[in-house]
């Protein structure tokens, strides 16, 4: 008689993968956020008060100052529903609905910080906000392009002097840094010797270099071959330039509300239910002037 085979379902699923989106906790969070938030508006101090040397003239001349706002929109993000049959739940040995919202969280969250990191970033319209990387050869960010410089530790410098001459705080700088660019800051010894990795304490992050604590994502911002932000929706160019966000978590902004799963199970007409999730987001840099915030873009050979 010939052997029957039978067959063994798993229970364990391999799933999606997700990148790190811990970078986009470290800024400042406008709280009350709900399904009717559409702005949010920061005010902006107006100019600063104008110093008098030996004044001799009385009473002194009297001015006010004129504030101002800033404000950026609050979208609503969700995920397109999922239907799970109840015949499909009785023939598998792992928990698809757990993994299936799960996913559904794990997508807005990745969503959200692909929005805020271009948020965030400078566009390109003032050149000083955008520094050009200054080290050796290395291959393009998008297959088929032309070699790039890669970061060096003077590269690293100049952020820090940037933002020391616009008096930045030097607690709570931080960089976000792609897969690819990470592999030149690896080659940089002050980066990898074991003080500078040792001081690396907030979640998510994977080490410090120069007062900057580096966060690591899989994909970071992007500039275009005329150094202007790309959109992080925008299709990958050969001309584009990858991008190291430079941030100091007071200067930048994030309004976040809640992640609300929707699910409507036990429908008839489906054999099963239906699964979604939603979350309003949104964020900018904090000042008009855009101070506290730059980006070192890949600049070519």
């Amino acid at each position: 008689m010939a052997e029957q085979l039978i067959k063994l379902f798993g229970r364990d699923i391999q799933k999606n993968l997700f990148p790190d989106n811990a970078f986009y906790k470290q800024s400042r969070v406008d709280g009350g956020i709900n399904v009717k938030a559409r702005t949010v508006q920061v005010p902006q101090s107006g100019s600063e008060p104008t110093i008098l040397v030996n004044p001799n003239v009385f009473p002194l001349a009297i001015t006010q100052r004129d504030d101002d706002v800033k404000e950026y929109n609050v979208d609503l993000l969700a995920t397109q529903p999922i239907h799970i049959e109840d015949e499909n739940l009785m023939v598998i040995n792992y928990d698809k609905r757990q993994d299936i919202l799960s996913d559904h969280s794990l997508a807005l969250n990745s969503a959200i910080a692909e929005r805020l990191a271009f948020a965030w970033s400078p566009t390109g319209a003032v050149a000083a906000k955008v520094l050009r990387t200054t080290g050796g050869t290395r291959p393009a960010m998008v297959s088929g392009g032309a070699a790039k410089k890669a970061v060096a530790y003077d590269d690293i410098v100049a952020l820090g002097a940037a933002m020391d001459v616009e008096d930045v705080p030097e607690d709570g700088r931080f960089l976000l840094v792609n897969a690819q660019m990470y592999s030149d800051l690896l080659k940089i010894n002050e980066f990898i010797s074991f003080d500078y990795k040792e001081k690396a304490v907030a979640k998510g992050s994977v080490g410090t270099i120069l007062g900057f604590t580096v966060y690591k994502r899989s994909k970071a911002i992007v500039y275009n071959d005329t150094f202007n932000l790309v959109s992080h929706s925008a299709t990958p160019a050969q001309t584009d330039r990858g991008a190291i966000l430079a941030w100091h978590k007071s200067f930048v902004r994030r309004a976040e509300g809640t992640v609300k799963i929707y699910a409507d199970t036990d429908k008839p007409e489906f054999l099963g239910s239906i699964y979604n999730a939603a979350v309003r987001t949104g964020g900018m840099i904090g000042r008009t002037d855009e101070k506290g915030v730059f980006a070192l873009a890949q600049d070519d050979l």
